[in-house]
């Protein structure tokens, strides 16, 4: 399926009915019995009329079986009826309900299953611009909302509307005088019910974004709270969620102020019209025109009139929120990723493992979509690379060494074409890697990042997420190849233990180990490694290293590192200054050639403890490029 095939047109309705497909009998299945309890709900009180004029001599008596008395039968009869239409009434509004929520959950999980895979689907450069508590909103709140809507709210507007038609051609049936003055209520009501509606909506729209607010703020000092303790800021950030809460608790006062003034004006409206109704009726009594049972019944049906239309104007409100919600999600669907499949792109054949940049050039740019919010600094950043050209042999284990912001990271980012360049070519065994389809690239790749990501699930899902159908065995042998297994052996549970969220359980060497496993596991081609020691101390880093070597062995490697145990070991060393390509040979070559690499040498030897620069993916949360 094309990314364009998941793309909703814009609009409510548009939306909701391109997530309809293949669950619209139920919604047209709650429509009928929808049409059902607005029959039965007009006709009900029939009855009552008729026996208001029977009873003062004006309607003919009824018949009705095992019953002797014509007015006891008539009476007999119309109760009957009520009962009857009642019993209709009620029937189809709890089908409808039940149809309704079928479709309701059908829906959202249509949506919130499209909205998660096309996010899975957008760039890399989208995820670093997004705030991850207001996309988390956009998956869970806003899909829910919309669910929440059609259960419990599209039920009432839907039979709001049909028993509003079946009551106004009920009353033209009996009186145009009465059915004119009842039409003449709708426009007045349209009006001030627009007015309102526009109000709540931008209300409501500015609800959703503060929530979003405070649910990203949550986020962020949850993920962060041992910074947050260590410098003391816990009262800072306390007021600062107070804040933000603050500002979504007057968002949704500013919604419930105009709804209730306009519950208000509604109630005063209905009462001025059940009054003209009143006058009009005993006028239309005195003239002979109308029956007592009539008038009594034109009032019910003006009040019964008034039940769907309040119900019409408090679901207006939640229009305008769901409406809101929709556009949010819309939003996210409407995005394009940046870096897709080619037209006329293959499945990549096993690679031979020969990496190649020709001429490659890349800045850290806003996708189009955000190019209107983008700052200047997004909009001028200087390159990242610029001319960047070097080859990996297959096999090869080559180090990128440079300072930071140099743009050693950005290379590894490329490969797997987490980005795409603006200029020059990415090549593995002598093709440009956009010939090749993502996902068959991708398998033949393993990045492993300097902050290692482990996801919930035991420790044997966390190792067999390399690969599909990876056995417990082979899940064992790259746990024992990547020195983990002893550690995973002494655990409560062994490989059946679960990881917390974070995997916070886990010692930072230990959750290396287990990223190096998994990697095994993958047995892929080509290995990408984003310091994959920092932070370790010295035992754990020796355990580690230990695992990377046995992972490096027969597979093209591309390793950024400050360790320089693991930069001698590297067949050929590429050095990086300013996005551009300084060095490049082997650990003797370039210190005889002296210059920047003899320089870093120098440095690391000189400074053991020195902890490498830090490394994040993509200029939402970089503080350069390296």
């Amino acid at each position: 399926m094309r990314v364009s095939d998941l793309t909703p047109p814009p609009g409510l309705r548009a939306v909701l009915y391109r997530f309809t497909a293949g669950h619209r009998r139920w919604f047209v299945a709650a429509f009928l019995m929808l049409v059902v309890e607005a029959f039965a709900s007009v006709l009900r009180v029939y009855p009552i009329g008729y026996l208001i004029d029977f009873l003062e001599g004006k309607r003919p008596p009824l018949w009705f079986p095992w019953i002797a008395s014509p007015q006891y039968r008539t009476i007999a009869l119309l109760t009957t009826a009520i009962i009857v239409f009642a019993a209709l009434d009620s029937l189809g509004d709890s089908l409808a309900e039940i149809f309704l929520a079928r479709g309701g959950r059908s829906l959202g999980y249509a949506m919130r299953v499209m909205l998660y895979s096309h996010l899975q689907r957008l760039s890399l450069a989208f995820h670093n611009r997004q705030r991850t508590g207001d996309v988390v909103r956009r998956v869970t709140s806003d899909v829910e909302q919309v669910e929440a809507f059609i259960i419990a709210s599209l039920s009432d507007i839907a039979g709001s509307v049909l028993l509003l038609i079946g009551t106004l051609a009920f009353l033209l049936f009996h009186s145009w005088e009465v059915m004119v003055l009842a039409v003449l209520v709708v426009p007045v009501l349209s009006l001030v019910a627009n007015y309102f509606y526009r109000r709540i909506t931008a209300t409501a729209r500015l609800q959703r974004a503060r929530e979003a607010d405070l649910a990203s703020a949550a986020h962020e000092m949850l993920t962060a709270v041992p910074v947050v303790k260590t410098f003391g800021r816990s009262d800072y950030e306390e007021q600062r969620f107070a804040e933000d809460s603050r500002k979504a608790m007057a968002a949704a006062l500013d919604s419930a102020g105009l709804e209730a003034r306009f519950s208000w004006i509604f109630h005063v409206f209905e009462a001025l019209s059940i009054s003209a109704v009143v006058w009009l009726g005993m006028w239309l009594v005195d003239r002979g025109a109308l029956s007592v049972g009539t008038l009594v019944l034109f009032v019910i049906l003006i009040q019964n009139m008034f039940k769907p239309t309040r119900k019409l104007i408090k679901q207006w409100a939640a229009i305008g929120k769901v409406r809101a919600s929709v556009e949010r999600v819309a939003e996210v669907l409407a995005r394009s990723p940046s870096v897709h499949d080619m037209p006329g792109a293959v499945e990549a054949p096993a690679f031979r493992g020969e990496v190649e940049f020709r001429h490659v050039s890349f800045t850290y740019q806003p996708d189009p979509e955000d190019a209107a919010s983008a700052t200047p600094a997004d909009l001028q950043a200087r390159p990242a690379l610029d001319d960047v050209s070097f080859r990996v042999r297959p096999g090869e284990v080559v180090a990128l060494v440079g300072p930071s912001g140099a743009g050693k990271s950005t290379i590894a980012q490329l490969v797997p074409r987490l980005y795409d360049p603006q200029a020059g070519e990415v090549r593995i065994d002598g093709h440009d890697i956009r010939d090749f389809t993502l996902d068959s690239l991708r398998r033949q790749i393993s990045l492993e990042l300097q902050e290692t990501i482990l996801f919930r699930g035991s420790v044997a899902h966390n190792i067999g997420y390399g690969r599909d159908g990876a056995t417990r065995e082979e899940i064992v042998a790259a746990a024992v190849r990547a020195n983990a297994h002893e550690f995973i052996a002494r655990m409560p549970d062994g490989y059946d233990t679960e990881l917390s969220e974070r995997a916070t359980n886990l010692s930072g060497g230990q959750r290396q180990r287990i990223a190096i496993a998994r990697a095994l596991v993958r047995d892929a081609p080509i290995l990408i490694l984003d310091e994959p020691t920092t932070g370790l101390d010295a035992e754990s880093a020796h355990l580690v290293l230990q695992g990377l070597h046995e992972l490096m062995k027969g597979r093209t490697t591309i390793i950024i590192t400050h360790v320089p145990h693991l930069i001698q070991r590297a067949d050929r060393i590429v050095v990086i200054r300013e996005a551009t390509v300084e060095q490049t040979g082997s650990h003797a070559e370039l210190l005889r050639a002296g210059g920047l690499y003899a320089s870093l040498h120098a440095r690391l030897l000189g400074e053991p403890g020195e902890e490498p620069e830090a490394v994040t993916l993509g200029p939402g949360r970089r503080a350069g490029a390296r």
